[in-house]
């Protein structure tokens, strides 16, 4: 490992090699975490080598997933989407609350990311979640419910900043849920790796998935650093206004 600084803006000026052990990211609010999505693409924005639906492995190489790694580990909770978890195994260190979201409950309870510490397990469920998959839920992981027919991910917040003490949260897909949250004004910052590879392909996922914004509008980002290891670029931008077009 050979971490390079190019340009640093958020005054996290520690030696290059301790790249994001310590984020110092600001005071939460008092009503939800200081949210921060985590995700590595291609140069050509895609987050998949396989078909939809498969994992992230092997896109980043060995410095993005250590860099993942001592993210979760500065933040006190990790959100996945339900398409994420299903996708493989989800491990995380004991410390961390890991919550997800479903709308139909389809979970697959056997994963690591209730298997290891169920008592950090948060399920977000809608309040029309069938019976019988919130009892399933429940023998793994803490269910609690936002909205109606869908996920409230602005309640969800809420609640995991008050309810459950997470301060500082991690987000690491899929890309419908990081639309969701982006939406919702909810994200902080936005840490993206770019693997040096290309992928094309128009069925294949890039960060952001879902209907998205309306006509003309977007949302601004703000460079807060860049570093590299070769060619893999690691970016950290803290997240602006939406300007309605």
């Amino acid at each position: 490992m050979a971490i390079e600084r190019l340009l640093d803006r958020a005054a996290v000026l520690d030696a290059p090699d301790a790249l994001y052990m310590n984020p110092r990211w600001p005071v939460p609010p008092a009503d939800r975490p200081y949210t921060s999505v985590n995700m590595v693409s291609t140069v050509d924005g895609k987050i998949l080598l396989g078909p939809r639906g498969s994992t992230a492995k092997g896109l980043g190489g060995q410095t993005d997933q250590l860099l993942m790694r001592r993210l979760e580990s500065a933040a006190d909770g990790a959100m996945i989407g339900a398409g994420t978890l299903r996708a493989g195994p989800v491990i995380y260190a004991s410390h961390l609350w890991r919550a997800t979201v479903t709308r139909s409950g389809d979970l697959p309870i056997d994963n690591r990311f209730f298997t290891d510490a169920p008592e950090k397990a948060i399920v977000f469920a809608p309040a029309t979640l069938a019976s019988e998959a919130r009892i399933r839920l429940e023998t793994c992981a803490n269910v609690r419910f936002a909205g109606e027919t869908e996920v409230d991910l602005t309640t969800a917040v809420h609640v995991l900043r008050t309810e459950f003490g997470i301060r500082h949260l991690i987000v690491e897909g899929g890309p419908d849920l990081n639309f969701d949250l982006f939406e919702a004004g909810i994200v902080d910052e936005l840490f993206l790796t770019f693997a040096p590879k290309l992928k094309g392909g128009a069925g294949v996922p890039t960060i952001l998935e879902g209907p998205g914004l309306p006509d003309r509008d977007w949302i601004g980002v703000e460079l807060l650093s860049l570093y590299h290891d070769g060619d893999e670029l690691y970016f950290r931008y803290r997240i602006g206004p939406r300007h309605e077009g």
